[in-house]
């Protein structure tokens, strides 16, 4: 009966779907906390765990920790790779 219960865990989990781009985090939770926002090229598309932060205190403060910031410019938030 175990073995039986984890093949379905596994099945019914799809982990592919857990999973995004850097780039795509980025514009689902800016579309939820920014509204209007231009995400730059140069940024890396690793992936991120497919999440929308609760806050956008929460969304900004992940996003100093990986070395990418922001910027506000009117209602415009612009997306950057930190400089080193």
């Amino acid at each position: 009966m175990l073995p039986l219960l984890h093949i379905f865990l596994l099945t019914s989990v799809d982990p592919i779907k857990n999973f995004v781009s850097l780039k795509t985090y980025i514009s689902e939770n800016a579309k939820a906390h920014c509204y209007v926002y231009f995400i730059n090229e140069d940024i890396p598309d690793f992936p991120r765990v497919n999440i929308i932060e609760k806050s956008k205190f929460d969304f900004f403060a992940y996003l100093d920790t990986i070395g990418i910031e922001h910027t506000k410019v009117g209602s415009y938030y612009f997306f950057n790779k930190k400089n080193k």
